[in-house]
This record gives C-alpha cells, sequence and structure tokens, in this order.
C-alpha cells in the first residue's frame, strides 16, 4: 500500500472510494503530472530484460527521476493502481503496438488511455454511440466504432491524420499482453520508439512535445517549435521543462549512439 500513497500524493491527490468522479480527476492530473518519455525505457532496456516496472519501482521513480514512461509503462501501472484503489479494470489490445484500459462502473465500460501522448483527459464510453471527439492543443481525437468489438482512434492535426490505431474491445489482464511488451522493447530499425528521444508533458494551456532535438510548445491557439544544436542547452531546457534527472539525459544520448544516432555532434 506504501507505492499506492506515494502515486497518489504524486498525482497531488488523496485516496478516495472508486466513483466516476475520481477516476476522471486521477486521469487529469496523471497527464499533467506525468509524462510520456523514453528515457525511462532505455533504462530499463538496458538493465537487461523486455519489462514493465513494478508498482513500487514506478511510484519511486515518480518522485526520484521525474520519469513516466511509454505505453505498457505508463497504462499497465495506472491499471495496476486503479485495482488497488478498487476499481474494476482490464487492460484491452491496441494495434498496433499500444494497449488501453476498459474501466467498468455501474454498468458502464469506459475507455482509458494515459499512455498515448495524447490529451485523452476523461473516459470515454465507447459503446454509447458510434462516435466521439475529443479536443486538446490543436489535435483531435476522433473514436468510430468499425465492428460490435473493434473501435478506430484517430488522431488529426490541422485535420489530418498523422496516426491511426485500433482498438480491440476486449477484456485482458496483464499476462496476457507479454509478447506486445516485449515487442515493444525490439531493439530493430522499425521499431522507432526505441530509436528516438521522445517526452510529452501537459501543463496548464501548454503541451510540450520533444522529439530528439526539436521541442514543440503546443497551445489551444498555436504552435511554436525550437531547435536545440547545443548538449548542454538541450539538457538545460528538457531538465527545467520535465524536471527529468540529468543523469537519465546523459545515458539517453549514449543509448541512441550505440545504436549509431548521433543526435548531437
Amino acid at each position: 500500500m506504501e507505492a499506492v500513497k506515494k502515486y497518489v500524493n504524486y498525482l497531488n491527490m488523496d485516496i478516495e472510494p472508486p466513483t466516476l468522479n475520481y477516476l476522471q480527476r486521477l486521469i487529469q492530473q496523471h497527464l499533467i503530472r506525468i509524462p510520456y518519455e523514453t528515457f525511462s525505457k532505455f533504462y530499463y532496456f538496458s538493465e537487461g530484460g523486455s519489462f514493465v516496472p513494478s508498482l513500487e519501482t514506478f511510484a519511486e521513480n515518480l518522485h526520484l527521476k521525474g520519469w513516466g514512461g511509454t505505453c505498457f509503462t505508463l497504462n499497465i501501472n495506472f491499471g495496476r493502481l486503479l485495482k488497488k484503489l478498487g476499481f474494476h479494470c482490464q487492460f484491452v489490445r491496441v494495434n498496433p503496438g499500444h494497449l488501453g484500459l476498459m474501466i467498468s462502473i455501474d454498468n458502464r465500460k469506459l475507455y482509458v488511455d494515459v499512455g498515448y501522448g495524447s490529451p485523452i483527459m476523461k473516459p470515454v464510453e465507447l459503446e454509447a454511440r458510434q462516435k466521439h471527439l475529443l479536443h486538446g492543443f490543436g489535435e483531435e481525437i476522433i473514436f468510430t466504432q468499425k465492428d460490435i468489438r473493434e473501435f478506430e482512434v484517430d488522431r488529426r492535426s490541422n485535420g489530418k491524420t498523422f496516426v491511426k490505431k485500433t482498438i480491440e474491445w476486449i477484456p485482458l489482464e496483464e499476462e496476457d499482453l507479454e509478447r506486445d511488451i516485449q515487442a515493444s522493447y525490439l531493439d530493430s530499425d522499425d521499431n522507432i520508439t526505441m530509436r528516438r528521444i521522445t517526452a510529452v508533458r501537459f501543463q496548464g494551456n501548454q503541451c510540450y512535445f520533444l522529439r530528439n532535438r526539436t521541442l514543440k510548445v503546443m497551445t489551444y491557439r498555436n504552435i511554436r517549435e525550437y531547435q536545440m544544436k547545443d548538449l548542454d542547452k538541450w539538457k538545460d531546457i528538457i531538465g527545467e521543462v520535465y524536471h527529468f534527472d540529468m543523469k537519465s539525459l546523459d545515458e539517453s544520448i549514449h543509448f541512441l549512439q550505440k545504436r549509431n544516432i548521433h543526435l548531437f555532434p
């Protein structure tokens, strides 16, 4: 229970009974407080295995390193937390290469996703209607029912799709996802997540999106873009924006260098 207290405390919240209102607030705080990022993914891979950190390790690294994770680490640990808090929570596969949560409250099944680097700020009752539309930070997220247990997630910017995935609306347990987790850590050219630095953080009315040396600052009205060519300046800015420890920034640069990807000369 200590890890649960640490986790909830990091969200600046208290432990409460499992209600829809509480779930909504947990999601919002999670997206604000905990970043989507690949720094920790590189670290866990380098430590010797394809794994998702335990709830204890995840909660500890929130406080010590400012880490979050990519989709499997974020959504699995949020799912673990919700179960400990008394929610009925299962996992769902999202193809390709993603997963989400199925939360059952009052005979309603809700889709939750805090691991997409996307402003899905509330639970979505997918089965309630054929199409759902969410807005945030210049992005549109459209959920469309394709079949009885299949929903498409279409993320658009400026009216153009930049990624589409398919939710398999079939409840799974953590052990059903072992192959998916291992595939997400594959050290191969077609697994782009392991070949670039990414970090996404929502703060107030701004979203900070880091891709290697480029930082985009998005609001509901515009996008500003900054190119960082100097390593020390990059570390200063990334440390200030995301509150990561400096050691993990160095480790990620070296991780990519070993794969012949050199962000800085």
